[in-house]
């Protein structure tokens, strides 16, 4: 295991959960539609049956090869894929597989991005601007941000990052970008830190860093692409597990699970349905499954995971 693979310590959030309410069969394919350095991966593979398989895919090349390493001795038995869960059946074809067993998407960010990326994902780094995933598809964020008008920005703020400062954050922003100063984290956090003052200002930045991070890797439009897809490559009685670390993305799940929960979706006064919808899953979590206050001691950064179950009628 090389140097940075050891550094990275990444713990998979809710595992034992994940684990129970993902594994049906202890064989066939399951699918880890976010596998980042490996850590579900290999708890997955670690519970299923010698001819049990993982397919796993991540955007980030990168977190990739690390997981390629943390891997090693089960590649055998795991596929790896660098692209977007959006191409999860894609890549089921390639492999001549229809249906699949189980699919886990942790939509969290990893802690390789965070902390080793090198690409300005966290407000407690000085690295480029760059917050993409995939580094070959798009441009930084550096490059994009002096493109966009202060109202654009504001927009992206409050819709991503649910920023209660937004207009004044974005003008500030925008001030600085337009002057080519806004090129690192580190520059872009002292914007924050100078725009908003008080107890505010720790909550200010995360939100200010998830927004341009979701606006820039297009993630909730992704999400839900992904999700019209995968109810249909799910085998009959198998389930799909999604943690969420945000309520935007909360949200998505938690109204896609409802609405795939319901034979009929016309509003309550239509006489008759038109709609010819038929439910595909049943919802198994009614109330999302959260970390104990005993992980989220050993992990922090799990104490907003909520996880949501659905299964394949």
């Amino acid at each position: 295991m090389n140097y940075l693979a050891q550094k990275i310590r990444h713990i998979p959030v809710l595992v034992d959960q994940v684990l129970d309410w993902l594994i049906t069969v202890p064989s066939g394919w399951y699918v880890d539609g976010t596998t980042g350095t490996g850590g579900h991966t290999a708890a997955i593979i670690s519970r299923l049956l010698p001819d049990g398989r993982v397919l796993g895919i991540d955007l980030d090349p990168e977190s990739l090869a690390i997981a390629r390493e943390q891997l090693a001795s089960d590649l055998s038995r795991i596929t790896l894929r660098q692209g977007s869960y959006t191409q999860i059946p894609l890549f089921l074809e390639e492999l001549s597989i229809n249906t699949c067993q189980g699919i886990l998407l942790d939509l969290g960010l990893s802690s390789y991005c965070l902390q080793s990326s090198g690409r300005g994902f966290s407000f407690q780094s000085d690295e480029p601007l760059d917050m993409r995933y995939d580094t070959s598809n798009g441009r930084p964020l550096y490059e994009v941000l002096p493109q966009l008008t202060p109202a654009t920005l504001a927009s992206i703020l409050s819709r991503y990052g649910e920023e209660r400062r937004a207009d004044a954050v974005a003008s500030a922003i925008h001030h600085e970008a337009v002057a080519g100063r806004l090129t690192t984290s580190g520059a872009l956090a002292d914007t924050v830190k100078d725009t908003v003052r008080g107890p505010m200002k720790i909550k200010s930045l995360a939100r200010v860093f998830q927004a341009l991070r979701i606006f820039i890797n297009d993630e909730l439009n992704s999400l839900e692409t992904a999700l019209e897809l995968l109810s249909n490559i799910l085998e009959s009685g198998r389930r799909m597990v999604i943690i969420s670390y945000h309520s935007l993305e909360d949200r998505l799940v938690k109204r896609f699970l409802a609405r795939e929960a319901k034979d009929c979706l016309c509003p309550p006064y239509f006489p008759k349905c038109v709609c010819s919808h038929t439910a595909s899953l049943k919802v198994l979590t009614n109330k999302p499954v959260i970390p104990t206050p005993e992980e989220i001691a050993l992990n922090p950064r799990s104490r907003s995971a909520k996880l949501r179950v659905g299964e394949r009628l």
